[in-house]
């Protein structure tokens, strides 16, 4: 199969609401599979397009190697070819990159959702293309590029992304840089190449569709896939008035985040609805009794949480 033809079918099957979920994790740090395996059923059920494990929700730059590869390996069984499953490759340098690919291409994911490489301060364009191309060299599956440049440091020009979209794995951009006018150049760039184009900003996902957008990675749909999938379906349809009420719904779930930390804040509210545990990395701050009282107030006004007895 060419790549141009790679490329096709991939963006075939890419599209709609992608959450990119969390990595749920027991007390002693390790992959809880049972819960992965609620939370798939969850955002499923609730219409997800696909899942993104390892992002930022995911903690995939952070985990210990074989926690990530456990938590990879558990999503892929519990989708079960359901959906598309993307693994986001997300490290410091590109030989890690590199082997962090192979080794999600073994264990069955359907693509790769590659971030710049972060930590050292190089030339942007450059590093970034180098990174990718060496990422593409090294497997055979489907690319997304992945635009997050306050937690990578190294910004995703235009420049810099025609160039990747000459490679023929590429198939995709996930932009959540949270600035419009950043997307909106990103966003013409990518499809003037034909690529797909998913936005990644909760805030600006009704938004992005209704200029023409593919689809979302909605962190918050971990919480209320049903919700971000309507949105997603709305912003498609080009419906702008269903769009603007789903959109202000979203935003409102969307104020868990204000609990403490917003990772910790998703994960607690997980752990409220009894789909996964609270636990995430040693180094994240967890809620304190104020915030956890903030997220369970949260689920309850919005009817996610039955009311105390």
């Amino acid at each position: 199969m060419t790549g141009n033809a790679q490329k096709g079918i991939m963006n075939a099957h890419l599209s709609g609401m992608i959450p990119p979920v969390v990595s749920p994790l027991t007390d002693a740090h390790r992959a809880d599979v049972a819960a992965v395996e609620r939370l798939a059923a969850h955002v499923i059920g609730g219409g997800a397009g696909g899942v993104f494990v390892l992002g930022s929700c995911g903690e995939g730059p952070t985990l210990e190697p074989d926690v990530a590869r456990a938590i990879t390996r558990a999503y892929v069984d519990a989708v079960a070819g359901a959906v598309p499953v993307l693994a986001g490759v997300g490290e410091t340098s590109t030989e890690r990159a590199v082997r962090a690919a192979a080794e999600y291409e073994q264990l069955g994911v359907d693509a790769l959702v590659v971030m710049a490489p972060m930590y050292f301060d190089a030339e942007t364009d450059g590093a970034v293309i180098r990174h990718a191309t060496a990422i593409a060299a090294a497997t055979s599956l489907p690319l997304v590029v992945y635009n997050i440049p306050h937690l990578t440091h190294h910004p995703i020009t235009p420049r810099a992304l025609r160039e990747l979209a000459a490679i023929d794995a590429v198939v995709a951009l996930k932009e959540s840089s949270g600035n419009w006018d950043i997307y909106s150049a990103l966003a013409q760039t990518a499809r003037a190449a034909g690529l797909r184009v998913f936005q990644g900003a909760e805030a600006l996902i009704g938004r992005s569709l209704l200029a023409g957008a593919d689809g979302a990675v909605p962190g918050i749909a971990n919480v209320v896939p049903d919700l971000a999938t309507a949105l997603v379906r709305a912003g498609l349809s080009g419906d702008g008035a269903q769009v603007s009420t789903l959109q202000a719904r979203l935003d409102e779930v969307c104020t868990l985040y204000r609990s403490g930390f917003w990772l910790t804040s998703l994960k607690s509210a997980l752990a409220e609805l009894g789909i996964t545990g609270g636990t995430a990395g040693a180094a994240l701050p967890p809620l304190d009794a104020g915030g956890s009282d903030e997220v369970r107030r949260v689920l309850t006004t919005l009817g996610l949480l039955g009311a105390p007895a």
